[in-house]
């Protein structure tokens, strides 16, 4: 046989195999984009679920380690401290001012929330727009300035990422820190039990995030008075 007999005997691949080929490659491509987008979606969704634990467990943090400092007065005057029932006293055991409150009573009555993506600060375009989370006021105690840092982080967008809810259904990403009062009398917790003597502070945190689908809640006894 010839070396032309035998060129003409070898086959080569038709125009539609070919086709088929590039279908099948550009089918298995497409797959891969797929996965390495939801990837990359899961990774950041985890990501702002880690930085939600971090920052609810903050707050508890701060409020708890702070319990016994006040608001509304000046922390140098020492004005007024907490004797051993937990309750703000001036230095001679006479009863402080009004508006003096310790740090859950003042969040009680000062409570954070954000009921839509538009919090403090809004979302951070530029470094120029962006707040220091430290208030760094001397002449105001740790419940201010503690009060000005979880604002900051919570209310503006370069902490956690806010996805309001396209079709309205829903407010989209909502935080709010409150603190309940369970006791009975005035400024307690309705429902609280006829038995309960002592006054007891439950704090609560609560993020909702990826338009409101996620929510992470974390409740905390933020301070305690006992019944002298």
């Amino acid at each position: 046989m010839t070396e032309f007999a035998k060129k003409k005997l070898q086959k080569g691949i038709s125009l539609i195999e070919a086709l088929v080929s590039t279908a099948i490659v550009a089918i298995g491509f497409l797959g891969v984009f797929q996965l390495v987008n939801y990837s990359v979606n899961s990774i950041d969704v985890s990501a702002e679920r880690t930085k939600i634990n971090y920052i609810t467990s903050m707050v508890a943090e701060d409020m708890i380690g702070s319990r016994d400092q006040t608001a509304n007065t000046n922390p140098s005057s020492k004005e007024c401290s907490i004797n051993d029932y937990g309750k703000p006293v001036k230095l001679d055991g006479s009863t402080c001012p009004e508006d003096i409150r310790k740090f859950a009573d003042y969040i009680k009555e000062n409570p954070i929330e954000y009921d839509s993506c538009s919090g403090k600060g809004g979302p951070i375009f530029n470094k120029d727009a962006m707040t220091s989370i430290y208030k760094n006021a001397l002449t105001e105690g740790a419940p201010e300035n503690k009060k000005n840092r979880w604002e900051v982080i919570l209310g503006e967008d370069r902490y956690l990422k806010c996805r309001q809810d396209p079709s309205g259904a829903t407010d989209g990403d909502t935080k709010s820190v409150k603190v309940y009062k369970i006791c009975t009398g005035d400024g307690c917790m309705a429902g609280s039990s006829a038995t309960v003597f002592d006054e007891i502070y439950m704090g609560r945190v609560e993020i909702n995030t990826n338009g409101g689908n996620k929510r992470r809640s974390l409740y905390f006894q933020a301070d305690y008075i006992f019944k002298e």
